[in-house]
């Protein structure tokens, strides 16, 4: 894996598993407990994988997965399936960017409704995605 990935990859396990540690004493009955108003903790970890191999897809020029906000439209969850996304997702991204060479980081990518980006950038806002869902996690711990 090239410098510039593999600090990437850090930075995105890193955050991973910061999730996976406040997710570790959850029952499944409360990944796949819903508050009022709010999502369901398996809802988010199953939109994150799935928004992640969307970006990963993109990256390896495969089609991705269909629509990353089903988690949030559905009426019950999985904690299993959640958790087996997110795993799949993780093993995924490393086949991926394992093979990515530093010419390919300014190769068009995909483009989302406020532009285009290039694999570098996608990998950056997949990270930033990861995140930005990480910091829910601690609020609707404190819902269930």
């Amino acid at each position: 894996m090239i410098p510039e990935v593999a600090d990437l990859v850090q930075v995105w396990k890193t955050i991973r598993g910061s999730v996976e540690q406040m997710l570790a004493e959850l029952s499944d009955e409360q990944w796949e407990r819903k508050p009022e108003g709010n999502n369901a903790i398996a809802a988010v970890i199953e939109h994150v994988a799935l928004v992640e191999k969307m970006f990963l897809s993109a990256i390896a020029g495969q089609p991705g997965p269909g629509d990353v906000q089903a988690p949030f439209k559905a009426s019950s969850w999985s904690a299993a399936q959640a958790r087996q996304q997110w795993q799949e997702s993780l093993a995924f991204g490393e086949r991926v960017l394992a093979n990515v060479q530093p010419e390919q980081l300014s190769e068009f990518a995909l483009k989302l409704r406020f532009g285009e980006l290039n694999k570098r950038q996608a990998l950056a806002y997949m990270i930033a995605h990861t995140d930005h869902h990480r910091g829910q996690i601690p609020l609707l711990k404190r819902m269930l």
